[in-house]
C-alpha cells in the first residue's frame, strides 16, 4: 500500500478551460494523467493532491471532475488550491460527496488523516512575504493559513497518539521558495516534526524557484501537475 501525490490537475470537464493554451506540456493533460494513474497506483493505494483540482466555479461544475477523480484507483485526500472556486464549507463538499457517491474521495480542511501509519495533514497555504506581488492584506490571510496548518498538525499527532509515526503536510502554495531561507509554514513544519512536505502551485517558469529536498528535518517535493509530467509521484 503505497502513498502518492499530485497537484494542480486543473480539470474542466464541466467547464470550458483548455490548458493546452498555457503550453505544450498541457497538452491532453487529463488522458496522460488517467493513463499514468493507471499504470502506477492500485486500489489500496492512497493519492494526496494538494489543490487547483478543478476549474469549476460551483459545486455543480466540479462534480464531473471529481467524479474523474473518484473512478480512478486508489483512495484520495484533496485539499483547496487558490483556482478552487468550487470549494465551499467543508459539510457542503462533503454532502456532495455523499449524494454523488463519491466514496473514494476525503476532504482536507482544519482535519488530519491516517494513512499507513502516517499523519496527513495541510492548508492551501498563501503569497510568502518575499513575492513581489504580497500585500499588507495578505499578512493576515498569510497569519491565518499558518494557523490552520498549526491545527491540522496538531490533529495529526493526536491521530499518531503515543505510539508517534511520521507526519506529510500537503500545501498548495510554496512554503518556501528560493532563495528565502525559511517562513512561517517551515516553522511549523519544523515545530512538529514534519519529515515529508509536498505542494504544488508553480507552472512554468515558477519551477525554477521551487525548494526541492531537505531543510531542518523536512523533505520538500513539488508535485504540480505539469512538472511531474502528471505522473502522481510516489512519496
Amino acid at each position: 500500500m503505497a502513498i502518492y501525490a499530485i497537484a494542480d490537475l486543473h480539470l474542466s470537464q464541466g467547464t470550458d478551460k483548455p490548458m493546452h493554451i498555457f503550453g505544450p506540456q498541457w497538452q491532453d493533460h487529463q488522458n496522460r494523467l488517467r493513463e499514468a494513474w493507471l499504470e502506477a497506483i492500485g486500489e489500496g493505494d492512497t493519492v494526496l493532491i494538494p489543490g487547483d483540482i478543478s476549474w469549476g466555479m460551483t459545486l455543480e461544475e466540479a462534480l464531473p471532475d471529481l467524479q474523474f477523480i473518484d473512478q480512478l484507483p486508489g483512495r484520495k485526500i484533496l485539499s483547496k488550491g487558490n483556482h478552487d472556486y468550487w470549494w465551499g464549507t467543508l459539510g457542503k463538499v462533503e454532502k456532495l460527496a455523499a449524494e454523488n457517491g463519491l466514496s473514494t474521495l476525503s476532504f482536507m480542511k482544519n482535519n488530519a488523516f491516517l494513512v499507513e501509519g502516517q499523519a496527513v495533514c495541510g492548508t492551501r497555504g498563501w503569497l510568502l512575504p518575499s513575492d513581489p506581488e504580497f500585500r499588507t492584506a495578505d499578512q493576515i490571510i498569510y497569519e491565518r493559513e499558518i494557523g490552520r496548518l498549526e491545527r491540522s498538525l496538531h490533529a495529526g499527532r493526536s491521530l499518531l497518539g503515543e505510539a508517534g509515526g511520521e507526519i506529510i503536510a500537503v500545501i498548495h502554495y510554496p512554503p518556501l521558495l528560493l532563495p528565502m531561507k525559511t517562513s512561517g509554514f517551515c516553522t511549523v513544519l519544523e515545530k512538529y516534526g514534519v519529515k515529508t512536505c509536498i505542494y504544488g502551485h508553480l507552472h512554468g517558469r515558477g519551477h525554477y524557484k521551487a525548494f526541492e529536498g531537505e531543510k531542518n528535518g523536512v523533505t520538500y517535493h513539488l508535485v504540480a501537475g505539469d512538472y511531474i509530467s502528471f505522473k502522481p509521484l510516489r512519496l
